[in-house]
């Protein structure tokens, strides 16, 4: 299966780590691709409203197929739909959100504004996990190329956000709402 998170790391473990301390009823997850995030949830969870999103072949470079829809359907409690990232915030109330996962190219652009505008709907205590946030993610091929405004540096002028970046690439940032 293809994911930014096959490496060294098994980050489908981490996510089953989360899914048990944190026993989710709302997980909301932006960027599909394959579907392995996905997967590692709805085999994590109990009595959990999975929400995914993607914009598929919007997506200029490595996108989802919509045939992650019928991979996924004989799951009653996930949903996947069309949802644009930037769009699709005001359709969340605060503090209603468990766990959410945005791998979407992440960029420091998109952690600021996931910061800004999904902190507040997540729960206290919840948790937003961030595909990327090491400096050898930040040093990728399409984000030198595109010259994309940079994470660790971004997550480095946070004193009061508590976060933990894990592994080194492609890394996973995980914010904790306190």
């Amino acid at each position: 299966m293809n994911s930014s998170y096959l490496n060294k790391i098994d980050y489908s473990e981490i996510i089953k780590t989360i899914c048990f301390i944190k026993n989710p009823k709302k997980i909301v997850e932006f960027g599909i691709l394959d579907g392995f995030s996905l997967k590692s949830f709805v085999d994590n969870t109990n009595n959990c409203q999975i929400e995914a999103y993607d914009i598929f072949d919007e997506f200029i470079g490595n996108s989802a197929s919509f045939e992650v829809i019928s991979k996924f359907s004989k799951y009653k409690n996930i949903k996947i739909e069309y949802g644009d990232f930037y769009k699709k915030v005001d359709d969340f109330e605060d503090n209603s959100i468990d766990i959410l996962h945005i791998d979407i190219a992440n960029n420091a652009n998109v952690y600021k504004f996931a910061i800004a505008y999904y902190l507040p709907k997540v729960k206290k205590n919840g948790i937003i996990l961030l595909e990327g946030g090491s400096n050898e993610r930040d040093q990728v091929e399409w984000m030198t190329k595109y010259k994309k405004p940079l994470i660790n540096p971004y997550l480095n002028h946070f004193k009061n956000l508590k976060h933990i970046v894990i592994g080194k690439m492609p890394s996973m940032t995980i914010i904790n709402k306190n």
